[in-house]
């Protein structure tokens, strides 16, 4: 994983000193669906949950071609009920919630200008976030917990005017993150993106 920061910062870094006179920092948020997958090989135990979350993001365009962005988000709890002995032999009937508390993206943007007023990117980086299960008492114990893993993504961005641009995204903040001996996490989300540009 610090090869994935180490190369993000250089790309910033190279940015930064051939184009520094051509930074345009930026402002917005990302709203809508995002995808828990949790997964523990240990028991019966397998829950895809699709919740609303969201985030906010700043960032800066290098250039027309490169860029590095920050966020920090959140997303809804997510719930499924099992029946008695699902989860394992003679495990009682409960429901089980996720959801992921808080993430940290660090991405290094590609972007390219397809015509005056819209541009395609793609993100490549790293996502640091805590995510949460919680159970009853007599199916397991809840936890919680904090990992990073690669995250990547696609999208494209419609300018408004000089200050405005809106546009959409799909992004894969974890793939089989392990954040527990026998317990695998996938998030990845589809939103709506807002952006202010100074």
């Amino acid at each position: 994983m610090k090869r994935v920061f180490i190369a993000t910062a250089m790309m910033v870094v190279g940015s930064a000193t051939v184009q520094a006179q051509d930074f345009t920092p930026y402002a917005g948020v990302g709203l809508g669906v995002f995808g828990l997958e949790a997964k523990d090989s240990s028991v019966n135990f397998n829950q895809k949950n699709t919740v609303f979350g969201g985030y906010a993001k700043f960032g800066v365009d290098a250039n027309d071609y490169i860029g590095a962005e920050l966020r920090v988000g959140t997303t809804s709890k997510g719930d499924q009920s099992y029946p008695a002995g699902a989860i394992f032999a003679g495990s009682v009937a409960g429901t089980i919630d996720q959801k992921a508390d808080y993430f940290f993206s660090y991405l290094a943007k590609l972007q390219y200008p397809v015509s005056q007023d819209f541009r395609a990117y793609a993100m490549l980086g790293a996502t640091t976030a805590k995510h949460k299960v919680i159970m009853p008492p007599a199916l397991g114990t809840s936890g919680s917990n904090t990992k990073t893993g690669f995250s990547y993504g696609v999208g494209g961005d419609f300018t408004i005017n000089d200050q405005l641009s809106v546009g959409g995204e799909w992004m894969q903040y974890w793939s089989n993150v392990t954040v527990d001996v026998n317990q695998k996490v996938k998030i990845w989300g589809a939103v709506g993106t807002l952006t202010m540009h100074f």
